[in-house]
């Protein structure tokens, strides 16, 4: 009952504070990985694209990258993976995208006192642990209210936008942390599905 009321109270707090709401931009995160306490080698990104309810993510590193693209209002899109020559599209529809978003809301946050500034934004400490062991903290502000909540590091309940986002199970460690957040008009044309050029593999499919 104290962390629904710890998390009410940050509610009230940041509808005090001036909100702008991202209905289009970017944010590029940093995405650093640790196994076993040993951190991978290489550089790793996440960048999120949103314009209005059109939503994209490129996840790169040194072998290759993951796409997603996904547009709420017809309730389709994609999952690309691109590894050297081998280019695999993964369809989505609405039930398997909800099914993915409702995985993630379905987390239970307590709300710290603990607060950081990123990128300029006074961002709030939440922490929940899933019945697996996986531990996530995050760091989010309510200074910016997304338009499309359906982004892969956004939380619902937190009433704002995610800024960092730790996970851990056992000694495996993934952190992501925001370093640029942008504005700027997106063309549409960046969230087309490609119509070819990929083999096609199913949803859930190992």
């Amino acid at each position: 009952m104290k962390w629904i009321l710890s998390l009410l109270s940050f509610f009230l707090l940041g509808q005090n504070q001036a909100q702008k709401r991202f209905s289009e931009g970017s944010i590029l995160y940093t995405v650093s990985i640790s196994d076993n306490g040993i951190k991978s080698v290489g550089e790793t990104t996440l960048l999120q694209k949103v314009k209005g309810g059109h939503y994209k993510s490129e996840l790169t590193n040194e072998i290759g990258k993951t796409i997603t693209i996904y547009d709420l209002r017809e309730g389709t899109g994609a999952i690309l993976k691109e590894f050297g020559n081998q280019k695999i599209m993964i369809p989505l529809n609405k039930v398997q995208w909800n099914e993915r978003i409702q995985k993630k809301d379905s987390l239970i946050f307590k709300v710290t006192d603990s607060t950081k500034e990123i990128l300029g934004y006074t961002c709030i400490r939440a922490e929940s642990k899933g019945a697996d062991g996986n531990a996530i903290a995050v760091y989010f502000t309510q200074q910016l209210i997304p338009e499309n909540w359906d982004m892969e590091i956004q939380f619902s309940v937190l009433g704002g936008i995610v800024l960092e986002y730790e996970s851990t199970i056992g000694q495996n460690k993934v952190n992501y942390t925001a370093i640029n957040l942008n504005f700027d008009p997106v063309p549409i044309q960046k969230f087309d599905v490609p119509q070819s050029g990929y083999r096609i593999s199913t949803y859930g499919k190992k």
